[in-house]
C-alpha cells in the first residue's frame, strides 16, 4: 500500500483531495499535515518570507521522516518551489496545480483559468507560461478570479461557492477550448459542470496519475541500487 502526504495549508484542499483518493485508489493511505496559519502569515507578510519557508519546508520534511512514498503539496503558491524541496527531500514532492498546467499547455487553443483566491493568479499564470515556454508555445492565457466564491468558501457556505464556479465555466463554454479550475477547492464544482465545447481540467486528476509515476520511479531507481 504507498503511504501519500498532503501537505496543506488550507481544508478546503485537504477534504476534496483525500475523498478523491480514497475513491479512486482504495490501496493509497493518505495522511495529512496542515499548518491553517501559514496562508494567513503569507498574506500578511504580501507574499513568501523566510519563517515562512522554513514552516513549510519542515511539513514536508517531516512528511518524508514519517515514512510517506511521495508528498503531494496542495499549496499553490508554494508549487514553484517543489523541485527545489523535491531535490533535497528523500521522497518525490508533486503539486498538483503543476501537474494540469503541464497536461494543459500541451493542448491547442484558448485557455482559461478559473481561480476563487487573487493571491494564487500570479504563480498560476506563471507556473502555466514556464510549461508553455518549455513547449515552445506561445504564452497566453485568461486568468479570471471568481472572488464571491472564495467569500462563499470562508463563511463555510460551499454550496455556493460551488455553483458561482459552475456557473462562470458554462457561461464562458464557447469561448475557450481549455477551462482550468486552479485550486484543489475547486475539484467539486467540477462534478456539476456541464460543457459542451470546452474541455474542463482540475488538479486531482492530474496529480494522482503524477503520484503514480513518481512512485513507480522511486521504486524502479531503488531496484536498480539494489542489484548493483
Amino acid at each position: 500500500m504507498a503511504r501519500i502526504a498532503l501537505v496543506s495549508v488550507t481544508l478546503n484542499a485537504v477534504n476534496p483531495m483525500t475523498q478523491y483518493f480514497q475513491e479512486k485508489d482504495p490501496e493509497i493511505k493518505v495522511v495529512n499535515y496542515l499548518d491553517s496559519v501559514l496562508l494567513e502569515k503569507v498574506r500578511k507578510d504580501g507574499g513568501i518570507r523566510d519563517e515562512s519557508m522554513k514552516r513549510m519546508f519542515d511539513m514536508l520534511a517531516t512528511a518524508c521522516a514519517d515514512g510517506a512514498d511521495a508528498v503531494l503539496l496542495t499549496c499553490t503558491i508554494f508549487s514553484p518551489y517543489a523541485p527545489l524541496f523535491s531535490g533535497l527531500l528523500s521522497k518525490p514532492v508533486i503539486c498538483p496545480d503543476r501537474a494540469m498546467l503541464e497536461e494543459v499547455a500541451s493542448r491547442p487553443g484558448k485557455t482559461a483559468i478559473l481561480c476563487t483566491f487573487s493571491g494564487t493568479v500570479e504563480t498560476t499564470r506563471n507556473l502555466y507560461y514556464d510549461c508553455r515556454s518549455k513547449l515552445g508555445r506561445e504564452r497566453s492565457v485568461d486568468m479570471i478570479v471568481l472572488d464571491e466564491a472564495y467569500e462563499a468558501a470562508g463563511r463555510g457556505d460551499f454550496e455556493t461557492h460551488d455553483r458561482i464556479i459552475r456557473k462562470k465555466a458554462m457561461e464562458i463554454d464557447e469561448e475557450y477550448d481549455q477551462i482550468v479550475l486552479a485550486q484543489i477547492s475547486m475539484a467539486r464544482a467540477a462534478k456539476g459542470v456541464s460543457l459542451h465545447h470546452a474541455k474542463l481540467y482540475t488538479s486531482p486528476d492530474s496529480a494522482y496519475e503524477a503520484i503514480r509515476r513518481a512512485i513507480a520511479k522511486e521504486k524502479e531507481i531503488t531496484i536498480m541500487t539494489e542489484t548493483h
